[in-house]
């Protein structure tokens, strides 16, 4: 009912591509980046259509252990999220942006693209990894409109 969505989507359009859930990887939000250097990527939220969110949105991140998510471990402390202030790019929501764990989206998000960003903060310890253990978690609740 709710979903994320990459490959730039467009603030208040149905584009993009869903991110995929439960672990499946079918269509990871994907950063390649080297050590010391921070990328961001553009990611809509939306609910299906005929429904909308009450109470706001939580976005933030989890650890998947193999087994649940923990809400530490692995390498969440690397991710951030910010809400957009029509960011025309990444380098200016990486420069303009508040970047925090996690974000809470006030207004309801319905069935058209709400956009925020999220960036990996690759530090000196970084190791080159393919992380398929962090989660963009959605918390939310969803009602029909």
């Amino acid at each position: 009912m709710i979903n994320l969505y990459c490959n730039n989507p467009t603030a208040g359009a149905k584009d993009g591509t869903a991110i995929s859930q439960d672990n499946t990887q079918t269509s990871p939000l994907a950063l390649t980046l080297k050590l010391s250097e921070q990328k961001a990527v553009k990611v809509a939220v939306r609910t299906d259509t005929g429904y909308k969110t009450t109470d706001g949105v939580n976005i933030s991140f989890a650890y998947w252990d193999g087994t649940e998510y923990q809400a530490a471990g692995g390498n969440i402390a690397n991710w951030y999220v910010c809400l957009d202030n029509s960011y025309s790019t990444a380098e200016e929501a990486l420069s303009k942006g508040t970047w925090g764990h996690s974000a809470d989206i006030t207004a309801d998000v319905t069935d058209v693209n709400t956009i925020i960003w999220i960036k990996y903060d690759a530090t000196n310890t970084t190791t080159p990894i393919n992380d398929d253990t962090t989660a963009v978690c959605v918390k939310a609740t969803v009602e029909a409109v």
